[in-house]
């Protein structure tokens, strides 16, 4: 039992660090988490289908093109991970933080795993 708490902490910490020491960073909301550059069926629905995505982008303030790159990097049914990693590396600092706000603002936590 031991072994499998450490291995457990062993990968939450290892979650949080990729999380944080690259530009795809994790969101969570209503129980769910993902990283914005992964691709799966809850992602779709909890940020996209929900219309969150398309408030995310408006409220984040980042310039129209670059909006509408987030939004189809995120949503789009042919996702394509590289695609999206290099939309994240070319924002700035300060867009970046912009984007996690909003995120922040439309309720989810960023980098945040949760207690389950």
């Amino acid at each position: 039992m031991q072994r499998k708490l450490t291995y457990a902490a062993i990968a939450v910490v290892a979650l949080i660090v990729g999380g944080c020491s690259s530009n795809n960073f994790l969101v969570y909301k209503d129980a769910k988490h993902f990283y914005v550059t992964s691709n799966g069926s809850e992602l779709k629905r909890v940020l996209c289908d929900s219309g969150d995505m398309d408030r995310i982008a408006s409220d984040s303030k980042l310039p129209e093109a670059m909006q509408k790159d987030l939004k189809n990097g995120i949503c789009s049914s042919n996702k394509v991970k590289e695609r999206l990693m290099a939309s994240l590396d070319g924002m700035t600092k300060e867009q970046r933080a912009a984007l996690k706000d909003a995120f922040r603002h439309n309720g989810y936590d960023i980098n945040v795993i949760a207690n389950c």
